[in-house]
């Protein structure tokens, strides 16, 4: 009995960590950080009532049971841990299309596939825009808006080694309600 409990623990610890691998959470580079190869800044400033996780994809015009099962068991191309009040987020991230995939909030969630999507370029700092996170009488929701002087004032502030090596652009990120 025991030969059949070793290979089944091993099996349930393998997938544990698979779960688990891709449940990582971003966090904001420092200044002047090396990026790899094809990586630029993704720069936003998240405003939030409560704490939440906020997980993103590489983009997809159209969304699966598939895609979102896959998302669940592999885990996300990345998340940010959002806490109440604001905070400024510049993050290393692969050059590409990525949408917001799902925001988790205690026992609430959303699906947010092909709902929105925002672009990073390589070697440059894409600002996204103020991203607000609210949950109002069990309802989520998500919004973006226009505050690039006030990241701009951040990141001259608190990126000045970025700010002097690499190009900024403003690509406010899409939504469809």
């Amino acid at each position: 009995m025991s030969t059949i409990r070793q290979p089944l623990s091993t099996l349930l610890a393998a997938v544990a960590l698979a779960v688990f691998a891709g449940c990582a959470t971003t966090e904001s580079a420092p200044d002047g950080m090396a990026l790899k190869p094809g990586q630029g800044l993704l720069a936003m400033k998240i405003i939030s009532n409560t704490s939440a996780r906020l997980s993103y994809q590489e983009y997809s015009k159209e969304t699966s049971f598939g895609s979102r099962f896959a998302e669940n068991m592999l885990g996300p191309k990345g998340a940010i841990l959002v806490k109440p009040g604001d905070k400024y987020w510049v993050l290393p991230v692969d050059a590409g299309e990525y949408m917001w995939s799902k925001i988790e909030m205690g026992n609430l969630f959303a699906n947010l596939h092909t709902s929105n999507r925002f672009r990073v370029k390589p070697n440059t700092i894409t600002y996204i825009g103020d991203v607000r996170v609210s949950l109002n009488v069990r309802r989520i929701q998500l919004a973006v808006r226009d505050g690039e002087p006030g990241m701009q004032d951040h990141l001259n502030q608190a990126y000045p080694t970025y700010m002097k090596s690499m190009g900024f652009e403003k690509v406010m990120a899409e939504m469809r309600h």
